[in-house]
């Protein structure tokens, strides 16, 4: 039979490893690129540059027979470059939704249609978060 010590020490040990676990985890995961350059071109953040991006379209994602089925709301956040070139490039999913959802919504993103931002007279790209709300 175990004393009371023996017990608290194995409960401390167990702590202490599930705790490190849960760290090391932590520091494994690798946070979204935040590029500063694409195609050998400065990334702005909105506030950054002279004139923001001007959406002319933005096409709104298919909710998914799947995702109806099953009841699922709630919002995709994207991040992305509104590039100088007028497309839409390196879309990272900060927030997904399951039953295809996130995959309707990135390729929406993908369709957006847009005047670039401009800095010094200048097209330039810019980073941007998009949202996509899914409620039923």
């Amino acid at each position: 039979m175990k004393t009371a010590l023996e017990i608290l020490v194995c409960v401390l040990i167990c702590s202490f490893a599930s705790y490190s676990t849960r760290a090391d985890f932590r520091q494994q995961q690798v946070p979204v690129s935040k590029a500063t350059q694409i195609d050998d071109e400065p990334v702005y953040k909105g506030k950054e540059v002279d004139k923001k991006v001007v959406v002319k379209s933005k096409p709104e994602p298919d909710y998914t027979d799947a995702a109806r089925n099953h009841n699922i709301e709630g919002k995709v956040v994207i991040r992305c470059i509104f590039a100088s070139s007028g497309e839409i490039k390196n879309l990272h999913v900060i927030k997904g939704l399951s039953y295809g959802l996130t995959e309707s919504a990135i390729e929406a993103a993908k369709k957006i249609k847009f005047k670039p931002a401009m800095k010094n007279g200048k097209a330039v790209s810019v980073w941007m978060e998009l949202q996509y709300n899914f409620w039923l």
